[in-house]
């Protein structure tokens, strides 16, 4: 009889074992496991969400920036391109913050090294385009030519009509006459030449520029010289303010080209739309990709 009890009591507890292990597991699956993938998940998850954050704020504030800078190169004044560059400036310092910050969520993660890379040229290019774009020295060489250089060079012709309305003998006019011709002629394709110098690009075309109106500026020296021998001496002031005024605009022309020989506005222009153009595509392609990956890995965890 004792026996028979004892084998009761063994299976009743093998049954109230087996339901308390099913009842465990059950309560494992239903509630203990998903609590226990949240604890692990959530800080991955929340980590990727942080990740997709960063780099679409890096795509925005690269854009932003790379549009500064365009406006930058575009102003047509210091003011607004010194405006425009700090733009630039601290669009791209906060571009840099967040890739910092992305870095150490990323670190072993092959597209954000990748974008370090690209990023390191972008800035390289910004701190040669971005002084030059303030500068201005193009536009300034169009306003002295367009401004002081003509305003001289009516100076010089109306002295040269004064010098052939002097009176001398008629062979002396004719001579006076032809020389001031020359003279003017020759100022005025110096004159001409200055456009073309400043928005020259290449230096060995500036430099036969350069040397062709050194030829022309002899020329005017030239004939300047020769005609203070013809004049009375009651008519040499004349010839002395047609010095005066030549002397100006080649003071003039001298500052045009070497604001021209600076090219900064040439060289930010080709910078932006040459070698930034291209970094800036990469770059934005790399943080496309890093986006889709990045949301792609998020998507999945949450399926």
């Amino acid at each position: 009889m004792k026996a028979k009890y004892s084998g009761k009591s063994i299976g009743t507890l093998v049954v109230t074992a087996a339901l308390v292990a099913f009842l465990v597991f059950v309560a494992w699956i239903l509630y203990l496991k998903p609590k226990m993938a949240d604890i692990f998940f959530e800080p991955v998850f929340i980590n990727d969400v942080k990740k997709v954050r960063l780099v679409s704020e890096m795509r925005v504030n690269l854009n932003a920036s790379v549009e500064a800078e365009k406006s930058a190169v575009l102003a047509d004044t210091d003011e607004a391109s010194i405006v425009y560059a700090d733009q630039a400036q601290e669009l791209s310092a906060t571009v840099e913050e967040a890739r910092l910050e992305l870095e150490v969520l990323i670190e072993a993660e092959k597209m954000g090294r990748e974008f370090s890379a690209c990023w390191e040229r972008f800035q390289q290019i910004d701190q040669e385009l971005l002084p030059l774009s303030v500068l201005n020295t193009n536009l300034k060489a169009y306003d002295l030519s367009y401004g002081s250089a003509g305003k001289a060079l009516k100076q010089l012709e109306q002295s040269l009509n004064s010098l052939m309305s002097s009176k001398v003998s008629k062979d002396k006019a004719c001579e006076i006459d032809r020389l001031s011709l020359r003279a003017l002629s020759a100022a005025l394709k110096i004159y001409a030449l200055q456009s073309p110098h400043i928005a020259e690009s290449r230096e060995e075309k500036m430099d036969e520029i350069e040397t062709t109106i050194q030829t022309h500026d002899v020329l005017i020296i030239q004939s300047l010289d020769a005609m203070s021998f013809l004049l009375n001496p009651a008519d040499k002031p004349l010839i002395e303010a047609a010095k005066a005024a030549y002397a100006e605009f080649w003071m003039i022309n001298t500052k045009v080209m070497k604001l021209s020989r600076q090219n900064s506005n040439v060289r930010s222009l080709a910078l932006s739309l040459g070698q930034k153009r291209n970094v800036t595509i990469h770059c934005q392609d790399v943080l496309a990709a890093l986006e889709e990956a990045i949301q792609s890995k998020v998507y999945k965890a949450t399926r």
